[in-house]
């Protein structure tokens, strides 16, 4: 569960890094972010229900995936493109 956690911290940062060069994808990913935060609430309190918490592990994975998306697209695909621009 800390590393849950710890990763939710991450996520919870990872819109400011991408805010100054992909705007939108900060914003897309600001409402999943409060919904994780107030679903983690409930899991903690032991308040999901079966489909509640299958939705939560969802969003949550679908949450990595966004971060994963952005890490990439700001730091991979423009080192990726000068890489071929210089060949």
């Amino acid at each position: 569960m800390g590393v849950f956690f710890l990763y939710l911290f991450i996520a919870s940062a990872t819109p400011l890094f991408l805010w100054k060069e992909k705007r939108w994808l900060a914003l897309a990913s600001l409402p999943l972010l409060i919904v994780m935060w107030i679903m983690s609430g409930f899991y903690v309190a032991n308040m999901l229900t079966p489909a509640a918490h299958t939705f939560f592990m969802i969003l949550f994975s679908f949450n990595v995936l966004l971060a994963h998306v952005g890490a990439i697209i700001l730091y991979v695909k423009p080192e990726w493109w000068k890489r071929f621009a210089t060949d």
